[in-house]
């Protein structure tokens, strides 16, 4: 007599977010970021325009980390704005070159900063 074997089935395993690193079973999308396919989820793909996705996962794979690593709040991160903002205003940079500063831009993305949430939070933080 002939058994069947039956296996048991395995459940959908989560995925991460190339950016963000947040597990998700669904609404992510398949994106060609630098020479590869990368998982984004839906927070970032609403979030950012692809050149920022492929600006902030370059600058991960650089330096390391991932969005919003060292924030677990809109507080933590609007406070990091302003210590940037007080570096600037101190140091009297050009916020128009800010996507020249590496490292300004690598610790506002640690901290869950967009490059547009950066760009006006200087503008009004400064002035």
């Amino acid at each position: 007599m002939i058994t069947p074997v039956i296996r048991e089935k395995k459940k959908l395993s989560s995925v991460r977010c190339v950016l963000c690193q947040s597990n998700t079973n669904s609404n992510f999308k398949i994106k060609k970021i630098g020479m590869s396919f990368r998982i984004v989820c839906e927070d970032c793909l609403k979030s950012f325009s692809d050149e920022e996705m492929e600006l902030i996962h370059n600058m991960f794979t650089a330096f390391g980390g991932n969005f919003g690593l060292l924030s677990d709040s809109k507080e933590t991160s609007y406070s990091k704005l302003k210590e940037i903002a007080e570096d600037y205003k101190t140091l009297n940079k050009d916020v128009a070159n800010i996507e020249n500063d590496v490292k300004t831009l690598h610790l506002a993305f640690l901290y869950g900063i967009t490059p547009k949430q950066l760009v006006q939070g200087l503008n009004l933080l400064i002035d």
